[in-house]
């Protein structure tokens, strides 16, 4: 059941710094290397999230209100409408309530599908509302810690974004399909799932995004090789390494660039991903 948020919207969201990949600083750890972040930022570190005080079952009931804003803000190419939901005061309490569940939610009892699709939606709407807590935003880069510093209380643990993505979503699962599920709120990010995800749908989510993601953003450049999301990088061992970089695109392009791909002496690089936010009016 969703929490009353009402009165305690914006404070929730100031102190429980409810906000994918936690792409860059994962190059902290798992990106390889870690884009710049601008010098020029000297805001303080947001406060971490206040300790969940009672645990509340992770059901598919209370995913509704989260459901109805991805349906509602997600856009047609993949973008958040940040301005547009932080304008709508019910939509932004719908949020708050969400995330506030998310933050107490008990998760021992739910099956490994049903785990996987909460932590995933749980990363997502504290990524779109960290976003908003520091709105406007026109990069997370820009924003110091905002994937490895910045505390959340997810399930009843404080955890940052990466740590989230990490502890509790790559390591536990060893799913690599979760890099196209999982949204950092910026450009280069796979698209956002405009539903909520839950253990019945989570299947078909991993592998349309999967194949929308590598379809839609790899870059066959005729005899020079292809170029691939900087994802297929920083996360190359998730997918088995080099090879099992190539032989995942390999699966997942049309059936008459599969042999382009899976030949070795065709070169694989990486484009530059743009960390500008995935942001619509």
């Amino acid at each position: 059941m969703f929490l009353n948020p009402t009165s305690m919207l914006l404070t929730t969201l100031l102190l429980a710094g409810s906000t994918a990949l936690a792409r860059p600083a994962e190059a902290c750890e798992g990106h390889g290397t870690t884009p710049a972040v601008e010098t020029a930022q000297a805001e303080a570190a947001p406060a971490p999230s206040a300790p969940a005080e009672a645990a509340a079952p992770a059901t598919a009931d209370a995913t509704a209100g989260w459901d109805a804003l991805l349906h509602t803000f997600v856009t047609a190419d993949g973008g958040f409408r940040y301005k547009a939901l932080a304008a709508d005061t019910d939509a932004m309490a719908k949020l708050q309530a969400f995330t506030a569940q998310v933050a107490t939610a008990d998760t021992s009892k739910l099956s490994r599908e049903e785990a996987l699709a909460f932590y995933i939606n749980a990363y997502n709407a504290t990524t779109i509302a960290e976003v908003l807590r520091l709105w406007p935003v026109t990069s997370v880069l820009k924003k110091d810690g905002f994937f490895d510093k910045t505390k959340h209380t997810i399930a009843g643990e404080s955890v940052t974004l990466n740590e989230l993505e990490k502890t509790k979503i790559r390591d536990p699962f060893k799913e690599p399909r979760i890099h196209f599920l999982v949204n950092c709120a910026s450009a280069s990010c796979p698209f956002i799932v405009g539903e909520a995800i839950n253990g019945a749908n989570l299947e078909t989510l991993l592998e349309r995004q999967a194949t929308e993601y590598v379809t839609r953003t790899t870059l066959f450049k005729s005899k020079k090789g292809l170029e691939i999301s900087s994802i297929f990088d920083w996360y190359k061992d998730d997918f088995g390494g080099p090879e099992g970089v190539r032989a995942f695109i390999a699966s997942h392009v049309a059936p008459e660039q599969r042999a382009f791909v899976e030949d070795s002496a065709n070169k694989i690089g990486f484009f530059t991903y743009d960390w500008n936010t995935n942001a619509r009016d």
